[in-house]
């Protein structure tokens, strides 16, 4: 049996398909380092840009620490304010109520609600007056400022 040798090599397109799949599959020398170039430098750039993110951040972390620091601070006096409060309310229960008083009778708790109520409306009295005082002062101030325009005005 002869076999025709031209049978045994692929064809021009076979053979531009293999080269093609080659060069796809087993690139050259110079486009391995290209790419592995590429990659180092994009590598870089993020590196470099993510210390750049921290350097901004550690800039800004005095400032950070010091508004969590007053953070803490306000929690604490204002916890503290009510706790100072709530034990003056309580004092002032007991005082009303008698001493030997059970703080977690119904009767000795109503009262505790009722003085914090009392005090909670005292408060809003208060700014209301002082808002009132503020906007009398400013009218007083503006009248004192123009006198002229507020004698046009009521003539």
């Amino acid at each position: 049996m002869k076999v025709a040798p031209g049978s045994l090599w692929p064809s021009r397109e076979q053979l531009c398909e293999l080269e093609a799949e080659e060069r796809e599959w087993h690139p050259s020398l110079a486009a391995m380092q290209e790419s592995l170039r590429g990659k180092q430098l994009a590598a870089e750039e993020k590196r470099r840009a993510r210390e750049q993110c921290i350097a901004e951040c550690m800039a800004k972390m005095p400032q950070m620490i010091e508004n969590w620091r007053r953070q803490q601070r306000e929690r604490w006096e204002k916890d503290q304010a009510a706790k100072e409060r709530k034990a003056r309310l309580q004092a002032e229960a007991q005082e009303r109520l008698g001493y030997h008083v059970d703080p977690r009778s119904t009767r000795f708790q109503e009262l505790l609600q009722d003085l914090e109520k009392q005090q909670r409306k005292r408060l809003k009295e208060e700014k209301q007056r002082q808002k009132k005082e503020a906007r009398a002062a400013a009218m007083a101030a503006t009248e004192t400022q123009d006198p002229a325009a507020s004698e046009a005005c009521s003539t």
